[in-house]
Order: C-alpha cells, then structure tokens, then sequence
C-alpha cells in the first residue's frame, strides 16, 4: 500500500511541476533538491527531459535524475573534503582544457565552412601510385563466389562448372540455383573480399597453408556434417603484396580528406601568424 501511495504522490508531483513549475517567483522554477549549497531546480531537469514522454515515463525519468544528480553531488563534494590537490596545478589543467576545447571547436567550424570533400578518380589513382608502399596487404584477398549447400544435393557438380563462367546465361543459371537451393551464396566475385572473412566458419577456415591453396585452386568443394561449401576464386592476392586500388580505395578517400583537413587548419595557423606580425600583434623576447 505504502508503494502504490508513493508512486501516486510521485506521479501527482511531477503533473504539478509540469503543470506549474515555470510560474513560481524564482526564474528557475521549484526547487527539487539540495545537498550542501548545490540546488537542483525543475528547468534543469525539464531541459534535459526528451520530448514526448508518458505521464509513467515523465515520473521515472524526474526521479532517476534527482537520484543521480544527488549521487554525483555527494561523490563531489566528498572529494573536495579528502583528495588534496594542488589548486595552482587544477587551475592549470582547467586552462589548458579550455584552450583546447576552444580551439577545437573554432577548427571544427572553420573547417566546416572550408572543406570541400569532392575527390575526383585521379585524385585517388595519383595518390595510390606516389603511397603503394603504404598498402601492403596484412590478409590474403580474392574475387571469388561462395555457395553454402545441403550437403546431397544433386545439382553440385553441374553448378561448379558454370561458377567461373562469363557467359550471361551461366551466370543467370547461377543466381537461379543459389535463390532455391543454397543455403547462403556469395556472388560479387567483381570485389575484392577478405578470404578469411569469406571462409569463416566454413572447412576452409583450417586449411594448413591458405597461400598454396590459393595459387593451385581454382574451383574447390569441402564438407562438414551437414553441408557442402563451393568456393571458385577469380583472382587473389597474397599477404604483403601490394593491394590493389579497388580493395583500399575508401581508404585512400579517408587519407586524402584528412590530409586536407590538415592542410587547413596549417593554413589558418599561418594566415592568423603573418597577420599578426603584420599587426604587431605578440612580442618575442630574447
């Protein structure tokens, strides 16, 4: 009875504070809470509250707040009374804070109205010719297709043949077999894929030396207890060859565009240098 009339009083108040709070004498509204000198007002917890909430929700969320915001008041203020800290260096160390999330954010905006994230084809073909040493693979990778079967079904030797086919109606008979019968197909052998990733929980994963299958395999069949995995590789490339452009190329977009937001925030730092020296701006003393 006790917790039902506690949530009822609850709900009532929090109707009360939504229905009246704002009116009350003080800009902040209804006081909600205080441990020490800190005060917890309504608007704080409105301004925080999402839009939209249930009478129940509105309840649960006013409360959790108050309990939370009490909880982080008290560790505060606990921590003022015992860690002994030296005020010169904590003045520091807010300074430096601030400087840098000023600065930070002055960059971020400046870039904002800056940058231009438009990277052309030859853009990233320049760049991965001047940096290919800088993408050495780390995995073997293959164009290849993938076809995970009931392990007796029938069509498997008729399917393997076609698998490396560029006929179109091969390639159609593929995509029809695969839609019935396969229990999951891979077929963007146009891509460059991870060949682990291709063969993860598959017979394939534990082959002893990856690099010889891969130069004498073309069209492969293993089997577990259930099921027949079909692999037919196009093309590969080794671990520590240099990878090709299409498998780093949202790679080197990513390199170029931080290069770029570099190189900006570098011509900010000089355009804000010269003028002030021009201006007389800062002194240096020797």
């Amino acid at each position: 009875m006790k917790y039902w009339l506690h949530i009822w009083r609850l709900h009532m108040f929090v109707f009360f504070l939504f229905a009246c709070g704002e009116k009350k004498e003080t800009p902040k509204g209804k006081k909600l809470a205080q441990v020490g000198n800190q005060e917890l007002f309504f608007i704080e917890v409105k301004s925080a509250m999402p839009n939209k909430m249930n009478s129940q929700d509105s309840t649960e969320f006013v409360e959790r707040y108050i309990d939370n915001w009490i909880r982080k008041q008290l560790l505060y203020q606990k921590a003022e009374k015992e860690v002994k800290i030296d005020e010169q260096e904590l003045q520091k160390r807010l300074d430096e804070y601030r400087f840098a999330l000023l600065t930070h954010e002055f960059e971020k905006q400046y870039v904002a109205k800056k940058f231009s994230d438009t990277i052309t084809e030859q853009e990233i073909k320049d760049f991965y010719e001047k940096n290919k040493q800088e993408f050495e693979l780390r995995q073997n990778i293959v164009k290849a297709i993938f076809i995970k079967v009931a392990k007796n079904e029938k069509d498997n030797e008729t399917i393997k043949k076609i698998m490396l086919s560029e006929k179109s109606e091969d390639r159609n008979e593929l995509v029809r077999f695969c839609n019935e019968k396969a229990i999951s197909y891979y077929l963007q052998d146009t891509l460059w894929v991870d060949f682990d990733e291709l063969t993860k929980l598959t017979p394939f994963e534990s082959i002893p030396n990856k690099v010889n299958f891969l130069k004498n395999n073309k069209i492969s069949q293993m089997q577990d207890g259930e099921f027949s995995y079909i692999l037919a590789i196009k093309d590969y490339k080794i671990s520590e060859q240099i990878s090709p452009l299409e498998f780093v190329r949202e790679r080197i977009r990513s390199m170029i565009l931080n290069q770029r937001k570099t190189l900006l925030i570098k011509q900010l730092e000089d355009e804000l240098y010269k003028e002030a020296q021009k201006n007389k701006s800062f002194q240096i003393f020797k």
